[in-house]
């Protein structure tokens, strides 16, 4: 089986490791996990890494309750082979996947002041995290499920109507309830010292993207 290297970044922070593999690597917060990330948003076993005989690489969220993101796509109990570039997301961390002839390069893209803010949801306490770190303890339910919307596209636009219909139901609601939401929850990152303009962006007569 081919070998690939595994490169783990904590964005916003100096953590990062790199390991190598021969054979799949099981990645979540226990102790037995070939990569083992502390952090409350990572599942016990979160997801499986393998490569392919014809190089890609086979990527398996094993039922986390956060998901496993795959190049911007998040899986859910579900697998993504992907050929190329990899770049998987688990809870607050970053992993890049490639063949041992470009670790040294793959190392150079992980540096701190490359990696753009995360934005993450805690399900379990409905709270927003930048970077893994928590910049809004609580939501309402219908702020979480837009974001939550948001999330499950991003970095893909979600049109208004998507979004309206997610949280209030088809035709129960209007674009100014919408706004307003979204305003509310901008407000809320303001207040925690995060670019709330840059982390929700407006598509004018369109909807939003995460960043």
């Amino acid at each position: 089986m081919s070998e690939f290297v595994v490169v783990v970044t904590l964005p916003g922070t100096p953590e990062h490791f790199t390991k190598t593999f021969c054979g799949p690597a099981v990645i979540g917060r226990s102790d037995g996990c070939d990569i083992q990330l502390s952090h409350p948003l990572v599942s016990r076993l979160h997801a499986k890494i393998s490569r392919e005989p014809d190089g890609g690489f086979l990527i398996r969220d094993l039922g986390s309750r956060n998901g496993t993101t795959v190049n911007g796509q998040v899986l859910r109990d579900a697998d993504s082979v992907v050929v190329g570039e990899v770049t998987v997301q688990i809870g607050p961390y970053v992993l890049l996947l490639a063949p041992p002839a470009t670790a040294d390069s793959t190392t150079m893209l992980v540096d701190a002041r490359q990696v753009k803010t995360r934005v993450t949801l805690d399900r379990g306490l409905r709270a927003v995290l930048l970077d893994g770190k928590v910049v809004i303890e609580r939501l309402s339910v219908r702020e979480y499920r837009l974001l939550d919307v948001l999330a499950s596209l991003a970095p893909n636009l979600a049109e208004s109507r998507e979004l309206g219909d997610a949280v209030w139901g088809d035709g129960q609601w209007d674009i100014y309830m919408l706004h307003n939401l979204i305003r509310r929850i901008r407000r809320k990152l303001e207040e925690a010292g995060a670019p709330a303009d840059e982390l929700i962006a407006t598509v004018p007569g369109v909807g939003y993207r995460l960043a």
